[in-house]
């Protein structure tokens, strides 16, 4: 009889990746293994009854986590290995069963997995800003929105555009940093998602309007990771937002606010990561055509159906949203260009700039971005012209803003004027940041 420690014995303990160090365990207690000395060693993996090792969820996290216990040799599945090509940080030792594992411990004459002779793949976005035709103002709301990592909420008739000016904001958002690769992929890793022969790039999440709150935030019997963690460090796509039962919609406030999700369970209080950027679309009324609706095609609906269908976005839910934009149908002209001259390129160029100098601005405080900074730290941190604080004084008693919906004005200002390389915020930046808080009445919020 043969008893297994798996200490300590409070943390359940889930999947097979201990089976591999199991059976070196016992070959090594009944002396079938010569080298007893495998201290430097961290060994896992699942084994089939045919001795076959086979592929685990989750190995980039173990990986880490024995780089920060000066852990530098790994033994696991071949299978595992396109996880970690982004990541040359051990020696890494990579078997297809039992046998070769035995084979190598006994013998040591294998040498680590040599990555210098794979070829690296360069990522690329397919959809750029130049194939999408017209819509000036809401390439300019997506310009304002990476450059200061803002939420935007598009809203206009089916068919303008919406989905596709989403879908091509990764193509000018900033480069991964090594921080944030390494985030990725262990979120990636630990869900079984991760495709490392592929690379790492900004995680670009478009779940349908009927999924869960579970599916969302997280959770389950298993703690999961949900679509805001999954967007970690990149974009949550909401295409029909007010489609999306309200409840589901409201739970996003506190990780917008937070950057992250706490999961209480029996067997514990798990923290997520979830600092996503928000980008979400919606149609004006049920019918869509509200704003854009001509002789033909001229809006169905009663305006008790149009409310009631645009108030599924609370106030509370709007006051997280920095930029709301207008996407209106394509006029005649722009509908016969070919191509937009205002590239990708050209305003990932603009956003990086803009990046650079809040890098500069917060580099001695908690903040990274424009839409980051908080309470006092405004006024603090935010050079603001009298006149320009003035407009938007008139404003805020005008239109009766919260004080968070003021912040946001300022935010977003701030974010203009650093694409406009100016120290303080002006009057013209305030009415630009004003023309992107108008909800689909047209009102200022």
């Amino acid at each position: 009889r043969i008893t297994i420690n798996l200490a300590p014995a409070d943390i359940r303990k889930i999947g097979s990746l201990l089976d591999l160090p199991i059976a070196i365990g016992i070959l090594m207690k009944s002396n079938q293994i010569a080298n007893n000395d495998l201290k430097d060693f961290i060994i896992f993996g699942e084994l089939s009854l045919a001795g076959c090792l086979k592929e685990i969820k989750g190995i980039l996290p173990i990986i880490f986590e024995g780089k920060d216990n000066e852990k530098n040799n790994f033994i696991f599945p071949i299978n595992n290995l396109k996880e970690i090509r982004a990541f040359n940080i051990g020696n890494f030792y990579p078997f297809r069963n039992l046998v070769e594992v035995i084979s190598f411990i006994n013998n040591e004459d294998l040498l680590p997995y040599d990555f210098n002779k794979e070829e690296s793949k360069i990522i690329d976005f397919y959809l750029d800003y130049a194939d999408i035709i017209g819509q000036k103002t809401a390439k300019r709301a997506m310009e304002i929105s990476a450059a200061g990592n803002h939420n935007v909420l598009l809203f206009g008739s089916p068919g303008a555009g919406k989905t596709m000016l989403a879908k091509a904001m990764p193509s000018i958002m900033p480069p991964l940093n090594y921080n944030e690769e390494i985030e990725i992929a262990k979120i990636y890793s630990a869900s079984g998602l991760f495709k490392g022969e592929e690379g790492i790039i900004r995680p670009f999440r478009s779940p349908h309007h009927t999924i869960t709150r579970t599916a969302l935030l997280g959770g389950g019997r298993e703690v999961k990771a949900g679509e805001i963690t999954l967007a970690h460090n990149g974009v949550l796509f909401l295409d029909e937002i007010l489609e999306f039962k309200r409840d589901v919609i409201e739970v996003l406030r506190e990780p917008l606010e937070e950057k992250s999700i706490n999961i209480n369970r029996l067997s514990g209080s798990y923290t997520l990561p979830s600092n996503f950027l928000l980008i979400a679309a919606c149609n004006p009324c049920p019918c869509g055509n509200y704003l854009d609706g001509g002789y033909e095609n001229k809006c169905s609906c009663s305006e008790y159906e149009r409310k009631k269908y645009i108030n599924r976005l609370s106030r509370a839910f709007l006051d997280r949203i920095d930029l709301l934009n207008y996407v209106p149908k394509l006029s005649y002209e722009d509908l016969n260009k070919k191509k937009d001259s205002l590239s990708s390129k050209v305003i990932k160029e603009n956003v990086l700039r803009a990046r650079e100098t809040q890098i500069n601005r917060y580099k001695d405080t908690i903040y990274n971005y424009n839409s980051e900074v908080k309470g006092k730290d405004i006024d603090k941190l935010f050079k603001v012209s009298s006149s320009a604080k003035d407009i938007l004084g008139m404003f805020y008693v005008r239109y009766d803003l919260t004080k968070r919906g003021y912040d946001k004005i300022l935010k977003v200002s701030r974010t203009i004027a650093d694409l406009d390389n100016s120290i303080e915020i002006k009057d013209h930046h305030i009415f630009e940041a004003l023309g992107y808080r108008k909800n689909i009445e047209g009102e200022i919020i």
